[in-house]
């Protein structure tokens, strides 16, 4: 297949499509990228020489046309002076020039058609590797997006997950009765301390009662 029929499978394929359907889109357009780009040195090789050779046909059109031009002028000069056979001589050549120059015309048109062709190829292939190279960031921009999104997610459900949840219920119950624990004992304390200080208060008043009886028997 000639590089210009490479080229239009290349840019008439359904990209698009095919890197939707495609397990590793990012793998896909790389791959891609890299046929586009091969592509595209080989046509640009081919440009640069069919620019070559359509300059070596122009040289040699402009070669032959002016050796048209030189016959045209002897075959004139030969008839001014009377000589008719050698003006025959010098149109027979012009008449072989003239052949040629319009051979070289010929072919310096069509290659100057296949010049433009390539040319036109070219800046397709320029246009889709820009393209191409434009979807392979949107993809690795969506393809980070997932990831992240998915780790998010990932770590959400763990958050959400019963069984976590159950244990730390269980160990906040635990703190819970500690705290409780604490209280009681704190209150316990706080009542043991209150009750020793009423029994003194008994033993006071006990004390001034047996005083007083005391006083009243005569015995104290």
């Amino acid at each position: 297949m000639s590089i210009l029929g490479r080229i239009r499978d290349l840019i008439s394929a359904n990209v698009n499509t095919a890197l939707d359907k495609a397990e590793d889109p990012e793998k896909m357009a790389n791959e891609y990228l890299r046929q586009l780009n091969d592509e595209y040195y080989e046509a640009k090789t081919n440009v640069a020489a069919a620019m070559a050779d359509e300059t070596k046909l122009q040289q040699k059109l402009v070669q032959h046309q002016a050796e048209v031009d030189q016959w045209q002028s002897k075959a004139e000069a030969a008839l001014r002076a009377g000589n008719e056979e050698l003006a025959k001589a010098a149109l027979g050549r012009k008449g072989q020039a003239q052949k040629l120059a319009e051979q070289y015309k010929s072919q310096y048109e069509a290659q100057a058609d296949q010049v433009d062709h390539l040319q036109e190829a070219l800046a397709d292939l320029e246009t889709r590797i820009a393209e191409t190279k434009a979807k392979k960031e949107l993809i690795i921009a969506k393809k980070n997006r997932a990831q992240t999104q998915e780790t998010l997610q990932q770590t959400m459900s763990g958050f959400g997950n019963s069984n976590v949840m159950d244990k730390l219920d269980t160990l906040e119950g635990r703190v819970d009765d500690r705290l409780a624990q604490a209280d009681a004992m704190t209150q316990l304390e706080g009542g043991s301390l209150e009750s020793r200080f009423r029994e003194l208060e008994k033993d006071a008043e006990v004390d001034s009662e047996l005083e007083e009886l005391k006083r009243k028997m005569g015995m104290s």
